[in-house]
């Protein structure tokens, strides 16, 4: 971008009411070789920022290669830190001292061996922001580590307050998920000590709609104030939604998304005492020309042939604290799962029961359960649950949820709690339906006869109930009564339906064979009876009835 195309986007930006510009600064086009710095971008870009009132956020980032922890055979795209922390401290003394309240690019003596004077109007930069999303693993070595960030904000602390006394550090923007998060990156940050080392906390809380985002932030103030920081401001250093790329959450239409700019605008100016929210800074103000379907790049309110959006109207009449222009309120422009306005964040809860054993995680992440089985997501989000059995045992199904095989798929509009069933694995042979390999939900009860393969049945005479076993072989039989309260069963193998049967005959016959599979692939399988309460006319009751399973 050239100069006079960077000083036409400020005039745009400050026209549509914007302030503070966040910047990326790349340190390695900066700092050419060890010592050496080339300021001339930097200073156009704070000269035209200041011309136009406008403040600048410097996000300190991109280490340059001879100061690089990047690992000389390393193909990874992620971005890597310094390998000493005192290496970027150093750089962004120099900044400060350069760009800072009294810095040398806007005070200068009139003449040799004089005081510099500073000029009688001009915007320095008092607030610094310390890395990108150290949280994310794109943006830190591809494995997020909350200890090593520490060091680096620590001693970039240390530097920027001693070359100005009064600057702001800006904590490194945090995703939302790990700034927010109970137990999650900022919490860790705060247990490490970091609450010295910062003045400013940062957040990207993008979420599904304006509620969304607004839990993100909630749940942000929620961790601080648990380390009674709750003095301490938030910026919101991005905030935005797409219309363009891959993402189930940010990808919107252009109408929806001038909607969602215009309310989430509003509600982070109208919400700024209550949640101590210092400024937001809308991402990213113009698309970028890419055959990527990285949705970030789509999140302009100005596309990628410098065309306007509707965004930018809307965007426009918030800052300025007009009404939404027509037909752009979340009513008329976006469906009904984003016209959110507020929220909390929502907590999942997983268990696992049964005889069997195995794991339950997580998309996104944040459940590993056994061990982390409890996560916090934003309301409305869309987290898919996989349960992935120990050796030697199969998955059930699940509870709380109306899911079934390894995956159970769960919308986030409340806190929820889901078990995950596993069951020991059956080899071959018969299990009587007291069999731990045998799973039941719902009220089963106990007839006992000698009758029966093993001296009784179980049965239940109403729903939800089911009995579930996973097993290893060829094919399945389900050997039961029929009598004249049976009902109409139905069978499900590898958790699809193959059979309603019909259980219902005018006496009392045990052991009979109710179903059988017949010859399915060798292997692991699932067989579930369910009582569905349908019955002939004629039959007594609907009962469901279970004397065993035998596996060949």
């Amino acid at each position: 971008m050239t100069r006079a195309d960077s000083q036409r986007e400020l005039t745009r930006q400050h026209d549509a009411g914007a302030g503070l510009v966040r910047q990326y600064v790349w340190w390695d086009r900066i700092e050419t070789s060890p010592g050496v710095y080339d300021w001339s971008r930097m200073d156009q870009l704070v000269a035209d920022a200041s011309a136009r009132g406008m403040q600048i956020l410097p996000t300190l980032l991109y280490t340059p290669a001879f100061y690089s922890s990047k690992p000389a055979d390393s193909t990874s795209t992620a971005q890597f830190p310094p390998t000493d922390p005192a290496k970027l401290a150093q750089f962004a003394g120099k900044m400060v001292d350069r760009y800072g309240t009294e810095g040398s690019y806007w005070c200068k003596p009139p003449l040799p061996n004089l005081p510099p004077q500073c000029p009688d109007s001009y915007v320095p930069i008092t607030y610094w922001e310390v890395w990108n999303e150290p949280d994310y693993p794109s943006w830190w070595k591809s494995s997020p580590a909350p200890a090593e960030y520490f060091e680096l904000l620590k001693a970039t602390s240390v530097a920027i307050r001693d070359a100005d006394p009064t600057a702001q550090v800006v904590l490194g923007s945090l995703t939302g998920a790990g700034g927010s998060l109970t137990d999650g990156y900022l919490d860790a940050l705060y247990r490490l000590g970091a609450k010295s080392y910062f003045d400013v906390a940062s957040l990207n809380p993008y979420g599904h709609d304006v509620g969304a985002m607004l839990a993100y932030v909630r749940g942000q103030r929620a961790v601080m104030a648990r380390y009674q920081d709750s003095a301490k401001p938030t910026i919101i250093t991005e905030y935005g939604w797409a219309t363009g790329g891959r993402s189930d959450n940010f990808v919107t239409d252009q109408p929806c998304q001038a909607a969602l700019m215009y309310a989430g605008t509003k509600q982070l100016y109208d919400l700024r005492d209550e949640l101590h929210l210092l400024a937001a800074i809308q991402f990213q103000w113009h698309d970028v020309k890419t055959t990527t379907d990285s949705w970030p790049h789509y999140s302009g309110l100005i596309d990628a042939n410098d065309v306007a959006k509707p965004a930018l109207k809307a965007y426009t009449a918030a800052t300025a604290g007009n009404p939404a222009p027509a037909g752009m309120t979340l009513a008329e422009s976006c469906p009904a799962d984003r016209q959110a306005l507020d929220g909390e964040l929502k907590t999942l809860t997983v268990t696992t029961s049964g005889p069997g054993s195995g794991v339950v995680t997580s998309k996104p992440s944040g459940v590993i359960c056994p061990g982390s089985c409890s996560h916090e997501y934003a309301p409305r989000m869309v987290v898919t649950l996989t349960a992935a059995p120990a050796e030697g045992s199969g998955v059930v199904g699940w509870k709380g949820a109306t899911c079934s095989g390894a995956t159970c798929t769960v919308t986030m509009d409340e806190s929820t709690s889901v078990e995950a069933v596993f069951a020991r694995k059956a080899g071959l042979g018969t299990y009587q339906q007291t069999s731990a390999f045998i799973s039941r939900t719902g009220l089963w009860q106990r007839s006992a006869s000698t009758k029966d393969s093993d001296g009784s049945s179980g049965f239940t005479t109403s729903g939800p109930a089911a009995a579930t076993m996973v097993f290893q072989g060829t094919a399945v039989t389900w050997i039961g009564r029929t009598t004249p309260k049976v009902g109409i069963g139905r069978v499900f193998i590898d958790g699809v339906r193959v059979a309603d049967v019909d259980g219902y005959s005018a006496s009392i016959r045990y052991q009979r064979r109710l179903f059988d599979s017949g010859a399915l692939e060798a292997g692991q399988h699932t067989i579930r009876i369910q009582f569905t309460g349908r019955k002939r006319p004629v039959a007594k009751d609907n009962n469901l009835v279970l004397d065993a399973f035998v596996v060949r």
